[in-house]
Formats: C-alpha cells, structure tokens, sequence
C-alpha cells in the first residue's frame, strides 16, 4: 500500500478519487488517510472505493460513502493488485509512504512504522 499527501485548502465533501495509470494489471483501491499518524504520516482511514479492474488513463472511482473533510492535510493511499500495475512517478518533489500489505479491504489505520521517500502521482481526490 502506498499514500501520498496532500493539502486541501477548504472544507469539503469527499466524492471520488482517481489514479493515472500508464499499464493496467489486476485491480485498484483507493482511500484518503488523516494526517495523525506518527510524524503527521497517514493515520485514521476516513474513505475508501471499491477495488475495480484496472484501465490505461484516469481510474476514477466514487468513495463508498462520501465523507465531510476540513482542511488540512491528508493522504491519498491506493492499493494495487498487480505489481505489474505501472503508474507515472515524480521523484522530485512531494512525500510518499508505503508497506507492504495484503490485498483486500484498506486497515482502518495506516501502517505505524511505513518507509518513506519523496515523490507523487498523478493521484487526486475530488470534493463537492
């Protein structure tokens, strides 16, 4: 399982997430973390999607039950499969975190202990 963080700026609505994929394999999941983990890293899980079969391009997928966020920082986490999935990675900014977990339902908490490293995807949560 891997996150990335990201910041929103005002209070809203969770509707849908969606992740870029370049070669598609297996299936997807997706779901947004807070920030109470341990050195502000992904905490308490707040959403989730369903996990659907992977396409090349835009994966988007609605949150299972839309949830109200307030601002502040979060973390998008996705949970692949395959790791023949294939996504783009920029390594030159942004901070990412991961473990190894079995696939299946996201943990209602994130990992205590993830490796971390600096990086993003093309990865977004959408908010009404």
């Amino acid at each position: 399982m891997l996150a990335q963080s990201a910041v929103l700026s005002k209070s809203g609505s969770l509707q849908s997430m969606s992740f870029y994929v370049n070669q598609a394999a297996g299936t997807l999941r997706m779901a947004i973390y807070d920030a109470s983990g341990p050195g502000a890293g992904p905490g308490t899980k707040k959403a989730e999607t369903n996990a659907v079969s992977t396409v090349v391009g835009w994966n988007t997928l609605n949150v299972i039950t839309p949830v109200t966020l307030p601002a502040g920082t979060y973390w998008l986490a996705y949970l692949p499969s395959s790791n023949d999935l294939h996504f783009l990675l920029d390594t030159s900014s942004g901070h990412l975190t991961y473990y190894s977990f079995a696939n299946g339902e996201m943990p209602a908490k994130f990992s205590g202990s993830p490796a971390s490293g600096i990086g993003h995807w093309s990865f977004k949560a959408t908010l009404k």
